[in-house]
């Protein structure tokens, strides 16, 4: 693993020398992620991207920066639009003294004990299985969770992160404290060298992404990536912006091949401000009982040489592009901003050494509805049907426990075989309180002649009543279609203090 780490830097290192500082990674289910593609879809920041997600903090900070300055130049900009700013602004003022946008005083080095601290409380009538929440299992009636975050800096050069949770369940008696996310970093040059637990998303989707997301249980890896995107010499320059991202990771011992690894790199660019694309490649080997692969091997594998039965290969691509439509004919006589088209793809196995036997993703977003910077609209489409061959997308014949980890998929919670519909309408009633109403339909075992299906209607609110607290409220109802599915309520309720 450290041969095939170090053998990725000089890639990694085919740039300018360029002083970068460490910081610890924004978490996948924050509420920055949302603010942030939010001000880039209104056109605030070009230089957004955010299909490789975490981010680092201090990215996010340059983020935020480019709205700052955006935001002085519009005429008349929403009230809505300044008040996501400030509130950013508040949350990573910090990093922002850090990289000198705002005057203060902020140490190379320090220790944050407690940030975030957090109560969950969440009841369901049912056992719900519920989609990207880092394959935290809930059980029927009430589950209460209680957790906080902890982070540290050393002279700009090493972080680390630490987020232990209480989870309790009555019914059950389990109550048990567990590690979510942990892990440290050190910055050589423009890289980043990440070691411990935490999560990826590789791809433009919301509600589910093709190879990497939230959905299981953070990785236990290591991971190389440049948190800020670099600009390549040569014609490569052309390609824009660039990032990429490598891991290794081993997971659980319980399964068909105890302790089997999974490793992957994501390259990401923006040729244009309005267009960003990814390419990525996963492949799951060894493991007790498995031959040994060296580095050799490694390289076979992710050059697609090596034989399919020996390892789980999956390769994909995914794009996105934002219209802004005052500058399409007849465009701004639309009620709405500009549209924001996706695409996710990747393919199970090889032939010709390139990706065969496809799952997808398709998306739409409806910017600024109306023009108030207060409406949203998303439309997701997923399908990894592959006809003639039942169940093909995340399993593999020889590491029969599928692209999983602890039980979860590691890709799209929809699963193989599947298509899934979701649909999002997201409004800011005041610029403190966002309404959310989503529909999402799964439908499985699209090979066979009864397809079981789940109807999910919810609806979730955001409040920030203070700079110093946030409160989410969620419900669902979950009608089920099938022996395998029971009609569900479930209600959500947390509160989080933020210092």
């Amino acid at each position: 693993m450290r041969r095939t780490a170090a053998s990725l830097i000089p890639l990694l290192c085919l740039v300018l020398p360029c002083l970068a500082q460490v910081s610890t990674n924004v978490p996948l289910d924050h509420w920055a992620y949302g603010a942030a593609d939010k001000l880039a879809n209104y056109g605030l920041i070009d230089s957004a991207m955010l299909s490789t997600k975490p981010i680092s903090r201090i990215e996010m900070a340059r983020h935020v920066t480019h709205a700052m300055r955006s935001l002085k130049h519009m005429e008349e900009p929403p009230p809505v639009l300044a008040s996501i700013i400030e509130r950013l602004k508040e949350e990573f003022r910090g990093e922002l003294i850090q990289i000198g946008v705002l005057e203060g005083h902020y140490g190379s080095s320090f220790i944050k004990p407690i940030e975030d601290p957090y109560f969950k409380y969440l009841y369901a009538d049912v056992q719900p299985e519920l989609e990207n929440t880092r394959g935290d299992t809930f059980e029927r009636h009430s589950n209460y969770r209680a957790g906080f975050a902890t982070r540290a800096r050393i002279s700009n050069t090493i972080a680390f992160y630490l987020h232990p949770e209480y989870r309790d369940a009555p019914s059950e008696a389990s109550a048990d404290v567990d590690l979510i996310e942990g892990y440290g970093k050190v910055m050589v040059g423009p890289v980043e060298v990440q070691a411990g637990k935490d999560s990826l998303w590789w791809g433009p989707g919301h509600h589910g992404s093709i190879l990497m997301s939230n959905n299981a249980r953070p990785l236990r890896m290591i991971k190389v990536t440049n948190p800020q995107p670099l600009q390549l010499p040569w014609v490569l320059r052309y390609l824009g912006p660039f990032r990429s991202q490598w891991f290794m990771a081993q997971l659980e011992e319980d399964r068909d091949i105890p302790e089997a690894r999974v490793s992957g790199m994501r390259l990401n660019f923006k040729p244009h401000a309005r267009w960003e694309v990814g390419l990525s490649r996963v492949v799951m080997f060894g493991g007790r009982g498995v031959p040994r692969v060296d580095l050799f091997d490694y390289g076979k594998m992710f050059l697609a040489r090596s034989e399919q039965e020996e390892n789980n290969q999956l390769a994909g691509f995914d794009t996105s592009i934002l219209l802004p439509l005052a500058e399409i004919p007849y465009g701004r006589h639309l009620p709405m901003r500009s549209i924001k088209l996706y695409f996710d793809g990747a393919g199970e196995d090889e032939a010709g050494m390139l990706p065969s036997n496809w799952g997808f993703l398709y998306g739409v977003q409806l910017n600024d509805i109306l023009k108030t910077g207060r409406t949203d609209i998303r439309i997701e489409y997923a399908d990894n049907h592959v006809t003639g061959k039942p169940n093909v997308f995340y399993n593999h014949s020889l590491y029969t426990s599928g692209y999983t980890y602890k039980g979860r998929v590691m890709g799209h919670h929809m699963g193989t075989d599947s298509r899934d519909l979701f649909a999002q309408l997201s409004h800011y009633v005041t610029d403190d309180l966002i309404f959310d109403i989503v529909y999402d339909r799964q439908t499985h075992n699209l090979s066979e002649d009864n397809h079981p299906r789940l109807n999910t209607v919810g609806c979730n609110l955001t409040f920030f009543p203070s700079s110093q607290w946030r409160i989410l409220a969620g419900y669902r109802y979950e009608d089920g279609e099938g022996e395998d599915y029971d009609d569900n309520h479930v209600v959500q309720l947390q509160l989080i203090r933020d210092f």
